[in-house]
């Protein structure tokens, strides 16, 4: 592995603690259509992207446009106590300190996303930031070409089979991290590069390979 230059990040799970907010929002909308509520535990073993099909698969009747506007009524609501995970900003400011290109990749609703992060203080710590994403796995190859980034210095944080696909798809190393939405064995399924209990198991190997490298 060669000195990384470029770190790409998912938001939800990986960065922000919003699982239990999501999962609020996602249940209130499975109830206004008589489906039964998940628990976290089933929510993590079902739940995957594009989101667009995971709605589908629970309720193939109503419209992704309709189900997106109930669950964003209660959503934007919720957001405003969605912290951090735990060393997520010590991770920001190790990348910083490392001088990688940071870029957030993420499905999340633009406009939610930048009213967290100017809410935590943490917008300043990317370089790019691209949200609102369908599928990751089609939009990574284009920023790789976009921002000229080599593949083999660059890795992707996710807690998601979906973004350990996407840095598959560009050829890029993939970390997964088990904070977030997708279970462990879901996630080693996937064949990630690395897998973290956390962003500070992160940082130490990360710290570890630029001793290593430098």
């Amino acid at each position: 592995m060669k000195k990384i230059q470029t770190v790409i990040l998912d938001w939800s799970g990986t960065l922000a603690d919003d699982l239990p907010f999501v999962l609020r929002a996602s249940n209130f909308v499975f109830s206004l259509y008589g489906k039964p509520k998940l628990s976290v535990e089933e929510f993590k073993e079902t739940f995957f992207l594009p989101l667009k099909e995971f709605y589908k698969s629970y309720l193939p009747e109503v419209s992704f446009s309709e189900m997106d506007a109930h669950y964003h009524s209660l959503f934007r609501l919720l957001q405003v106590n969605i912290p951090l995970l735990p060393y997520a900003l010590d991770f920001l400011n190790f990348c910083k300190q490392n001088r990688y290109t940071v870029i957030l990749l993420s499905t999340i609703h633009r406009g939610h996303f930048f009213q967290q992060a100017k809410r935590l203080n943490i917008e300043k710590y990317f370089d790019r930031i691209y949200t609102e994403i369908e599928d990751k796995r089609v939009t990574i190859k284009q920023i790789i070409v976009k921002e000229n980034i080599d593949p083999k210095k660059t890795i992707f944080f996710g807690d998601m089979v979906h973004d350990i696909e996407a840095a598959h798809a560009g050829g890029i190393f993939s970390a997964a991290v088990l904070t977030g939405y997708n279970s462990k064995n879901k996630l080693l399924a996937a064949r990630p590069s690395f897998l973290f209990e956390n962003l500070k198991e992160a940082i130490e190997t990360l710290k570890a390979l630029e001793e290593k490298l430098s």
